[in-house]
């Protein structure tokens, strides 16, 4: 099995958070972020005695499986989820229910583990488990559904396709799943608001390398995050747009309840953290992704939350992006960017446009928007309709910007995809200049 180290290690097939929150919704809803990965710090393996009492409602087999997960090498996990999920499959759900409560216990910690198959084998756990006790699962959920929710978005692939068979295990129907969702809204936050505290020390097992903590961290704070970004586009699209929700007279049980302590929680969140810009200096592309991503969810969701007192920090951050260099992270990048300039097109009157924006926009496009063209070519001409006619001088601004574009142009050419992405993106843009030449002749006018 061994061990995966860093970013790279970790699957490029990780599920988009369009196509898991889709599964989540009911059929024509629109795609929104699901992910997230809720958990508490390491745990203490040894047992106390009241987690002996808890034992004793067990099947003895059953208890001792539980106990050596609990071990460090995984090695053992694995032997014991596998010996797990055979007695699960072979008894009846009344006999299951009891295990539960100790189940979820180790099921948090299991999702905290360093080994892809320790975790992967956790599901196959859960969905056997969930499977055998059917509705008798209902009590327990509160208790589950934050480490369940995170585990859908693991960064490796497998993984993270062995948590969503688990959730549709247990909850077929996507009108089900969504209504569990919004019954466990206040336990998800409590499970984000716990995770995006943690540290690799406050993580610490002595048993563990420093770089796998390191490694782990980085997976729960930019899971957690998509987590927020996700909940937000869930419970609030509900009151906004509510797609695919045309043949249901009522929305769901508890919607308008759940929107609230969404909001609630998201305005402490977004205050706590500072607006989640510390995350974006991060040294993980995981995580200052996924923090491009839940800041684009609070423009989109509660733009209230953006004032006067925090407007010029957030928006030479988000306007000022265009030094971020890892183009894993310019699709999030130019979707929170585009979506911010469009519904706050003010902010630029915060800032020094040519030091915090222009600046740095001609180094992204001197260089070839850093490896993203496919991306970010695209997104240029999009750009340059959300930007406010007033923030720049337009044929200053225009001949630097075919000039800087035209400089990148060989460092795009790596792939013969990227070079027609940059000529169709040269043409759109100077068409444009062009049809849109009176907004800036009106201006000089005035």
């Amino acid at each position: 099995m061994g061990r995966q180290k860093g970013e790279a290690a970790r699957s490029k097939a990780r599920p988009s958070s369009s196509s898991l929150a889709a599964s989540l919704l009911p059929s024509g809803t629109a795609a929104v972020g699901f992910g997230g990965f809720v958990g508490s710090s390491r745990l203490d393996s040894s047992f106390s005695s009241e987690d002996t009492v808890q034992f004793l409602d067990i099947d003895g087999e059953v208890a001792q499986h539980l106990k050596r997960l609990a071990r460090k090498d995984p090695t053992t996990k694995l032997k014991a989820l596998s010996s797990l999920s055979m007695l699960l499959q072979q008894k009846s759900g009344k006999e299951v229910v009891p295990i539960i409560p100790q189940w979820a216990f180790e099921y948090k910690r299991l999702l905290l583990d360093y080994n892809r198959e320790v975790r992967r084998a956790t599901h196959d756990t859960m969905t056997n488990l969930v499977t055998a006790v059917g509705r008798d699962l209902a009590p327990h959920l509160k208790s589950l559904m934050g480490p369940w929710w995170f585990s859908q978005f693991d960064p490796v692939s497998e993984v993270s396709q062995a948590a969503k068979r688990s959730l549709q295990a247990a909850f077929p129907a996507q009108e089900k799943r969504l209504d569990a969702l919004i019954l466990c809204t206040t336990e998800i936050f409590m499970h984000l608001e716990e995770n995006l505290k943690l540290t690799p020390e406050s993580m610490s097992d002595k048993a563990a390398a420093l770089d796998e903590l390191e490694d782990m961290h980085q997976q729960v704070i930019s899971s957690s995050l998509l987590a927020l970004a996700t909940l937000l586009d869930i419970l609030l699209c509900l009151q906004f747009e509510r797609p695919g929700f045309e043949n249901i007279t009522a929305e769901p049980k508890h919607a308008s309840k759940a929107r609230a302590t969404a909001i609630s929680y998201a305005e402490k969140l977004f205050s706590t953290h500072k607006y989640f810009l510390d995350f974006l200096k991060s040294q993980s592309p995981a995580i200052r992704s996924a923090t491009y991503s839940v800041i684009r969810s609070f423009v989109k969701n509660i733009p209230h939350a953006f004032n006067e007192g925090n407007m010029k920090t957030v928006a030479a951050a988000i306007l000022g992006a265009f030094q971020e260099k890892d183009p894993a992270c310019h699709s999030s990048m130019w979707d929170t960017m585009l979506l911010f300039s469009k519904r706050f097109p003010n902010s630029w009157t915060t800032l020094n446009i040519h030091k915090t924006v222009l600046n740095r926009f001609w180094h992204f496009l001197r260089n070839g928007c850093f490896g993203s063209q496919q991306v970010s070519y695209p997104a240029l001409i999009l750009f340059l309709d959300t930007m406010p006619p007033e923030a720049i001088v337009g044929e200053k601004f225009f001949l630097e910007f075919f000039q800087n574009l035209w400089a990148g142009r060989n460092q795009s050419y790596s792939l013969n995809a990227d070079r027609v992405a940059f000529f169709l993106a040269f043409r759109e843009c100077f068409l444009w200049g062009l049809q849109n030449a009176s907004r800036w002749s009106s201006l000089s006018v005035s």
